[in-house]
């Protein structure tokens, strides 16, 4: 029984790996073009592009200005496409699916009203202008 226990805290406290099927963090690797709007007591329309790096089993969503999300897979495993995270204390949740070219797409919300969208740029584009 104390195996169990200890099995469930472990699973508790990591963060939560990509799914089966769902592909890894370097899948994800690239410049983005990001498109929505900030959350806050003002909100402003974003028309940016932001970057996306594996950072151990996660990735860190990084824009020219601005704190960092960071994102981990999960926690609901039976939805295969979610990512969850934080930005300077702000809770995100991201959608990803695939374009026809088989490249990732982001729909992401934030706790304090924010929501945009990251479509992949070419291999190589530069991330800010």
């Amino acid at each position: 029984m104390s195996a169990r226990l200890a099995l469930a805290l472990i699973m508790m406290a990591a963060p939560a790996l990509a799914k089966p099927g769902t592909p890894g963090p370097a899948y994800f690797t690239g410049s983005y073009d990001r498109v929505g709007r900030s959350g806050g007591a003002n909100p402003l329309l974003l028309n940016d592009r932001v970057t996306i790096a594996p950072e151990g089993q996660g990735v860190a969503i990084a824009g020219c200005s601005g704190p960092v999300a960071q994102m981990s897979f999960g926690p609901a495993f039976e939805v295969v496409n979610l990512m969850t995270g934080t930005r300077a204390g702000i809770a995100v949740d991201c959608l990803f699916h695939n374009n026809g070219y088989n490249r990732p797409i982001l729909t992401c919300r934030l706790t304090d009203g924010g929501a945009f969208t990251l479509w992949p740029l070419p291999a190589g584009s530069a991330a800010c202008e």
